[in-house]
């Protein structure tokens, strides 16, 4: 789906931020991230619960990943990506809702004492979500397909994100060296100020329900990072 590539993307993105920073101040951290986002799916669930769709749960587990450099001693830069899916099927058909999202963060180091790291942060992005509806039936032919191309269609609606945040590391360093493994906490909530427009390929989707991935977000991180001299 679109929204994966966004993700990886974003991804990609926070990886070349942390090794040029962490290149330069040698301090900073990269991460792989799971924990729990609240959405808010809005008038979505009554569109799909009105045609036999399973009506979606707002409680979604989500996996992603990011990082954060330390430059001037106190100011963290960084980005992260997530995403997550979930099974919305009716009895004849296969449908997917999928969102993604990814940030470009800016934290302040509020607290750092021996291994331990606590930083309020803020992030400005985007995300999107994605739903995707295919034809039960057998498997098709490649002929068949070329036939009739029709047997799948994905809608989807992105926008703006905003987002603060509270986060928390512990560094387990190796013996006598700077870096180590991290291990952390994020806590925060997810601001979408907009109502997106829903799309299918590169034409709008008229009368879409007002669907967001406005809500809080708690999860775990672990990866690797550094200390600054």
């Amino acid at each position: 789906m679109r929204v994966l590539r966004k993700l990886a993307c974003s991804v990609a993105i926070s990886i070349v931020l942390v090794s040029l920073a962490y290149g330069q101040e040698k301090g900073g951290a990269g991460w792989f991230t799971f924990g729990m986002k609240v959405v808010d799916f809005g008038d979505l669930k009554q569109e799909l619960a009105k045609r036999g769709f399973g009506k979606p749960e707002a409680k979604n587990s989500f996996l992603g990943g990011g990082g954060y450099g330390v430059i001037r001693g106190k100011v963290l830069l960084g980005g992260e990506g997530a995403g997550f899916s979930q099974d919305v099927s009716s009895d004849t058909l296969k449908a997917t809702l999928a969102g993604g999202y990814g940030f470009f963060d800016v934290g302040y180091l509020a607290y750092s004492r021996e291994n331990f790291r606590l930083f309020p942060f803020f992030g400005i992005g985007g995300g999107a979500l994605a739903l995707r509806i295919a034809e039960r039936g057998p498997m098709p032919t490649f002929s068949e397909v070329l036939d009739n191309p029709k047997r799948e269609v994905e809608i989807s609606a992105g926008g703006m994100l905003f987002q603060v945040g509270l986060g928390l590391d512990y560094m387990l360093t190796l013996k006598e060296k700077e870096g180590g493994f991290i291990f952390g906490l994020r806590a925060g909530y997810i601001l979408a100020p907009t109502k997106a427009d829903w799309r299918m390929a590169d034409r709008d989707v008229l009368g879409g329900p007002d669907a967001r991935l406005t809500g809080p977000y708690i999860c775990l991180t672990f990866g690797g990072g550094g200390t600054a001299k």
